[in-house]
């Protein structure tokens, strides 16, 4: 007897059971509909048809494969086989736009890959972020299965693009000016740091209050939850994060699971973004207790992360904080002055 398996010419489901006549048509429809909506949409967001190879791309934008290859690295873009026709002629203007940068002499090759780095960073986390709302949205709100929930997603969003690019440049320019804006901010007057001690490197440029917020037991909670109380537990406390951040003039930095990270540009704006972080955090009925650590003191801002001892003694404070308090070292306390609204 054969003990070779036997090839059936079915589907199977997700419990491994062989789908009906009804419901495969259903799937194999399903799977039609979104990739024809995905490559409708590409279509759009890709200016045209995928006609050229990366050879021919980087010939017409006058640039050596090489450097494409290089930049499209930097911005994040997948690896694609030299003979795949997977660019359009929009990229090929891209590519020339990138070119004419370095041709002016305005920056070098290693300063245009990090511009593009930085573009590619954050457009891949921007775009994840806000398939994943949409995608929860449609299918929580409109009680739509997962499946069915991106099959409309990708719709919205085609009704979308315009909004969300508008937004995008707005949003930018408005950072910038803002960036720019500090740059006239003399962030050496009224510091006093002289004192600080051993730890403290003098040699880093900028002067920030940085504070870290870390949710107490979120490990225990999180083996206890469903991923959507988990995912609505996160989002939770970044939506608290970054309206007390913002309000209080600070910046969030970055957050990873239930911690936030964030800087302010003077020390007393830095410690009232943390007394209204833990007052609002400690009245919210939907998040545990928190730890909030708080130092002052000069640290070097790259890659759009802040790094530096200062950070180091914040995230130490932050895992010595009992909870429901805010913790800062002698030194930021000395700073502030010892101020009543700061005990």
């Amino acid at each position: 007897m054969s003990t070779e398996p036997t090839v059936s010419g079915g589907s199977s489901n997700e419990s491994g059971e062989e789908f009906s006549e009804r419901e495969r048509e259903e799937v194999e429809n399903t799977i039609y509909e979104m990739r024809s909506a995905a490559q409708h949409l590409e279509e759009q967001l890709l200016g045209g048809r995928r006609v050229l190879t990366r050879k021919e791309a980087a010939k017409l934008a006058h640039i050596s494969t090489v450097s494409a290859r290089k930049l499209w690295r930097a911005l994040g873009f997948s690896q694609i086989p030299d003979d795949s026709a997977a660019y359009t002629l929009a990229d090929v203007d891209a590519l020339r736009q990138f070119v004419d940068i370095v041709e002016t002499r305005l920056v070098d090759d290693t300063t245009i890959a990090s511009l593009a780095r930085a573009i590619g960073h954050t457009t891949d986390r921007l775009v994840v972020w806000q398939m994943e709302a949409l995608v929860e949205y449609l299918s929580y709100t409109k009680q739509l299965g997962e499946r069915q929930g991106r099959l409309v997603a990708l719709e919205v969003f085609e009704q979308l693009l315009q909004p969300l690019e508008n937004a995008l440049v707005y949003a930018w320019k408005r950072n910038l000016a803002g960036v720019l804006g500090r740059l006239n901010v003399n962030v050496e007057e009224g510091l006093a740091l002289d004192n600080r001690q051993n730890w403290y490197d003098s040699s880093m440029p900028l002067a920030r209050g940085i504070g870290f917020v870390d949710l107490v037991s979120f490990t225990r909670l999180s083996q206890q939850m469903e991923p959507k109380q988990l995912a609505f537990l996160v989002k939770r406390l970044q939506d608290v994060a970054y309206n007390v951040v913002a309000v209080g003039g600070g910046r969030v930095i970055k957050t990873v699971g239930d911690e936030v990270f964030f800087a302010s540009e003077t020390p007393e704006a830095g410690m009232d973004i943390c007394l209204s972080l833990q007052d609002v955090i400690i009245r919210d009925e939907h998040l545990p207790q928190a730890r909030i650590g708080y130092a002052w003191g000069k640290v070097l801002s790259r890659f759009g992360d802040i790094f530096g001892s200062t950070v180091n003694l914040a995230a130490r404070l932050t895992a010595t904080a009992k909870p429901a308090t805010v913790v800062t070292d002698q030194d930021t306390a000395d700073i502030l002055g010892y101020d009543g609204a700061y005990l």
